[in-house]
This record gives structure tokens, sequence and C-alpha cells, in this order.
């Protein structure tokens, strides 16, 4: 040990009496009686060596090994280890007689007046419990008494942190909260539970929506297999009609077949079953004494209705390719015409529209005489026809079931669907009738429309100067109409979208420089012919001309469909435009400038000033 340390610890035991020698006076005297006792030990130890060296080696050992160094072993922990020696040795029976001292001033005292019991062992001592002290307060205790606010949760947590721990708790410990906390805190129960009834009914609307999207889904599954059985049934339903037809076919040629042994031969031409080349004339039927305005059927077997300026209007059977009669009623020649099955509707110069049941008439099983006219007339019949007295004085058969008068001036185009017609006059009007109840429910003035749409650029009969054929004096040259969407071409060279809700325009497609004779419309184009010498192709989804067909006369009918453009242009032959390969073919077999076609179901009947009609295979 040094110096310093000696001379300090020998004037603290000099100055201060204590009850027990401090750590650092044991250590100078346990050292010097060491060395002391090293010298002298066999002139003063017994015979019997082995239990003072056993004392001297246990008290050395735990005096001066390494570990002695350690605050553990100074101070007041060595005093215990020596009182803990010396309570081993005062319950151990001495050796000598002699009682040990039962309280040692110092380490010297302690082994010269020590008998014979050996002490503990060095590892007997240091495996020894050594009671500690007793302080006042522990280390960390110390510690947090030093510095209270590192230690105290509620200053150093931070603010954050102190709020999350609040919200963690969701009831606060007994007696520590108040009444203002407890209403806080039932508010925030309130919400939760509130907000779990919310996140319910999103739920519940979430899955509401889930069940809608499968239900669309289902909808749109069951239209498409709607949609699949719709185009089946339609296409059966063709054929099943297409089957009606050749039945309908056969059960009249085996009762012509029966009623053929009775009449003459050269009476009727029937028609051989014998298949036609394309474009090849397969009937024509004689009979009109003038130019044929105006011709309509209803299929290459079935019926045939025709007008001309005779003002006559003849139905032929076209299967025995006669004439079964003729119609009276107007009082001037038929402009146009539209035959639907039995239904056949005339438009006249006198102004009037008529609804014809023919079904009887088509049916006669023998031709009528042209001396028998008056006897399938109406009631309305011509002034001048004086009706014929038939053998039993019966009253003459009327195929006239309604007149439609309201037109001022000569009607000279119609189109007609099941209920409704639309029917275009000189009289510079439109007009939409109901069929059912014989009634005008709309009247279209295209005079208004043409001056409010573009009052600069009036066309006049004058200044056309169209001389040509009969149609170029019509007004309104033609007109077409689908549920609500109406087409019409008129004189001033424009073409009309009309809405037959409102009776407005609502589209004007201009670009023809002369009267608009004939039109015609699908679902994507619309064809237009005109005195312009030019067809025009319009697409109707942006309204623009599509193609343009240019001829060397002026259109006044025409008829096309997907693959072929057909039209008469004021000559003897028909002109066959291929709309795939642009390619123009002729039809010849009139020998006077053709006046009207009408085209369906690959068969095309044309009229002209030749006086007669004509059938092509197409």
């Amino acid at each position: 040990m040094p110096k310093d340390d000696n001379k300090s610890g020998n004037k603290r035991s000099s100055t201060a009496a204590a009850p027990f020698p401090s750590s650092s006076e044991v250590m100078s005297s346990a050292r010097d009686t060491a060395i002391g006792l090293a010298s002298t030990a066999r002139e003063w130890l017994q015979p019997n060596w082995s239990a003072p060296a056993v004392h001297l080696e246990s008290l050395a050992t735990v005096m001066f090994s390494p570990l002695a160094a350690h605050p553990v072993y100074r101070s007041e922990s060595m005093v215990k280890a020596i009182q803990l020696a010396q309570q081993q040795r005062q319950r151990s029976p001495s050796t000598g007689g002699q009682s040990s001292p039962k309280s040692p001033s110092c380490a010297t005292d302690l082994v010269l007046h020590w008998d014979s019991q050996p002490w503990p062992s060095s590892a007997t001592l240091l495996s020894a419990d050594i009671p500690e002290p007793a302080p006042g307060l522990s280390l960390f205790q110390s510690f947090a008494t030093t510095y209270p606010s590192l230690t105290d949760p509620s200053t150093n947590a931070s603010p954050k942190r102190s709020r999350n721990r609040r919200k963690k708790n969701a009831v606060p410990l007994g007696k520590a909260a108040d009444g203002a906390l407890k209403g806080i805190i039932e508010e925030r129960e309130k919400k939760i539970r509130e907000s779990d009834k919310i996140n319910m009914h999103m739920t519940s609307i979430s899955n509401e929506i889930r069940q809608i999207d499968m239900q669309i889904d289902d909808l749109i599954n069951k239209r498409k297999s709607l949609e699949e059985r719709w185009a089946k049934l339609e296409t059966k339903g063709q054929q099943t009609q297409l089957s009606i037809e050749e039945l309908t076919e056969k059960i009249m040629a085996d009762q012509d077949d029966a009623s053929s042994s009775s009449k003459p031969a050269e009476s009727i031409q029937e028609e051989s079953d014998d298949e036609y080349g394309f474009g090849e004339t397969f009937k024509t039927l004689s009979g009109h004494e003038a130019s044929i305005l105006c011709v309509d059927f209803s299929h290459k077997k079935g019926t045939l209705v025709s007008s001309s300026l005779d003002h006559t209007v003849r139905v032929w059977d076209l299967r025995r390719g006669i004439c079964s009669g003729q119609l009276d009623g107007h009082t001037n020649v038929v402009r146009c015409l539209q035959l639907d099955d039995m239904r056949l509707l005339t438009g006249s110069d006198d102004g009037l529209i008529k609804q014809w049941d023919i079904s009887a008439l088509s049916q006669a099983p023998t031709p009528i005489s042209m001396e028998s006219f008056s006897n399938f007339s109406s009631a309305q019949a011509s002034p001048s026809s004086s009706p014929v007295v038939r053998a039993q004085d019966a009253p003459p058969p009327n195929y006239c079931i309604s007149t439609l008068d309201g037109h001022q001036a000569e009607v000279t185009a119609m189109h007609a669907d099941a209920t409704h017609l639309v029917s275009g006059s000189n009289d510079k009007t439109m007009r939409l009738w109901d069929l059912e109840t014989q009634t005008c429910v709309l009247t279209m003035d295209v005079m208004w429309a043409s001056q409010h749409s573009s009052p600069t650029n009036h066309f006049s009969l004058e200044s056309l100067k169209i001389n040509l054929f009969e149609h170029a004096s019509n007004y309104i040259g033609d007109l077409q109409f689908w549920n609500f969407a109406l087409a019409s071409g008129t004189v001033d060279g424009k073409i009309r979208m009309w809405d037959l809700r409102t009776g407005q325009v609502h589209r004007t497609l201009p670009g023809h420089k002369g009267a608009v004779t004939c039109l015609q419309f699908d679902e994507i184009h619309l064809v237009t012919g005109s005195v312009d010498k030019t067809i025009r192709v319009w697409d109707l989804r942006t309204g623009s001309v599509f193609d343009t067909l240019n001829f060397n006369h002026p259109i006044n009918s025409l008829g096309f469909d997907t693959g072929k453009i057909i039209c008469s242009d004021n000559s003897n032959n028909i002109d066959l435009y291929n709309r795939t390969s642009f390619h123009h073919s002729k039809l010849e077999g009139h020998t006077a400038p053709v006046q009207t076609l009408q085209y369906k179901n690959n068969v095309l009947a044309s009229g002209g000033h030749d006086n007669v009609v004509k059938l092509w295979s197409l």
C-alpha cells in the first residue's frame, strides 16, 4: 500500500476511536504481522504445525489475494469477514482449555491468542454470504432522488406518446378519474359505437352494390341469350315464310290446273318454273294505253299494281301473267302508290289518298274485261263512268275501304307502315296520317322550312326549266320514313331529315343542283337521285356524301341494296351499278324511256313510255 495511505490511516486511528478498525488499519497491521510471523514461525508455533498454518493460509489468502484490491474486500466487508471467522471459532470447542478472546481489537491479538482450532479455508470465506450494509436508499433510488425529472414518467414522456398512452387506456384507474373525464370517456364510447354503425352500413351498401353488379351481369347474359334466340327465330321465321309462299303457290297452281281444262289455253299465259339468269326479263305485262307512272308488287309470283296516264290502275296476277281487274275511284291520274300484301294505297292528282283491299280482286278466277270497270269501282267513282247493272241487279263490289282528304294539290309522294302514312303534295306540305283513325295528326310546311333554313337559296320551277319528264314538276319528289325519322327530297335540291314527333327539321343535306326526284335509305346510307344527272350516296352517321354517280340524263327512279344501285335515267335502258366492283351494266328491253322502278327480293319491276311493265331477275 502507498505511504500516503499508511500515514492517513495512522492519523485516523490515533485521532478517533472506532468500534471496529478500518480496512486500511487492518490491512497494514495484517501485513506487518504476517511478515513478523513468517520470520519467527518456527519459534512460537507449537509442534502441531498444521493448525496455525491453516489459520495463517486462510487469513493471508483473504487479505493478500488479488481480489483483496476489489472494493468488496475493503473496509466494512473485511471486518465482516473477520467477525464471521470469530463467530465460527467461538461456536467450536477449544483444544487447550483456554477460552478465546471475545472481542479482539486487532488482527495481531486475534492470531496470537488463537488456539489450535483450525480457521475456515479461503474457499469457505469467499463463498460465504456477506451481509450487505443497510443504507437508507438503493443506488437507483438515490439516482431518482437526485434527478426526479428524469425518472418521472409524467414529465419524461413526450406529449405525443402521452396522448397515445391515454388513448390506449380505455378506462382510467379507479379514483383518478373525475366527473369531466368520465364524460369524455362516455362521449368517446358513444363515438366508437357510432363509428361501428357507420362501418356496418358501409358494408351493407357495399354488399348491395355487389349484388346489383351481379344482377347486371345476369341481365346482360340474359340479353345476349335472348338476342341469340331472336336471331334463330328470325331465321326460322324467314324460312317458314318462304315455305308458306311455296305452299300457297302450289295450292294456287293446283286450283289453276283444275280450272284450266275448261278455259282456252291462249287466254292464260302460264308461267313456267324455269330458272332465269341474272338481268333476264321473265315477264312482260301489256294492257295500258299510255305511259306507266308507278308500279309496285308483293313478290315474284304474287300481285302487281300499276298506274298510267290513261287514268287507270290495274291489278296483275304475276303467277298467271294476267290483269285481274282495274280500280276506279280517283278522278285523276295516280302519281304514287304502295302495295303491302293485299292493302293498296294510292295518291292522285285529285289530292286524295285512298286505301284499297284487293284480296278479292287478286283472287278472281277469270280475267276482267275492259267493259266491266264500273263493276269494281268504289262509291266515289268517276262521274264519267256509267255503271253497268249486273244481271241479278246486285251492287258492285267496293274495294276502297277509306279515303284521306286534306291536301290542296296533287299528291306526288307517299310512304306507309302498318299504322301510319306520310304523304307529300304540290301544296308544299307533308302530312302524317293515322291509318286506323283515318285522320291527319301532323302537317309539315316544306316552304316554311326552306325559307328559314336557307332564305337566299330558293329555286323556282321556271329557273330550273324542267320539261323533260312528268315528275319534274313535282315540288316534293320523294319521301321515306322509319319510326320517327323522315327523309324528303324537294325541288330546291335539298334533302331534309324530319322528326315526326315534333314536325321540325333537324338536319338539311345540301348538295344536289337540281330537283330531287327519288330517294331511299337504310340503316347507314341514303341514296338520292336528281335532275342534275347525279346519284349521291350519303352517310347518315356523318351527313356527308359517301359516293357520287354521274349520268348522261336526269334520274327519275332508283332502288338499291348492299350490293347494287339500280336507276332509270330517262333512257331506254336501266343502269345497274355494282357497289363492290364499281362497274356499270345495262338492262335492255324497253323500247321507250323508263319512267319508274321497283326493286324487291332480287326482282325488279319497271315501267316506261312504251306502256308495258317488265319484270327482271336480279
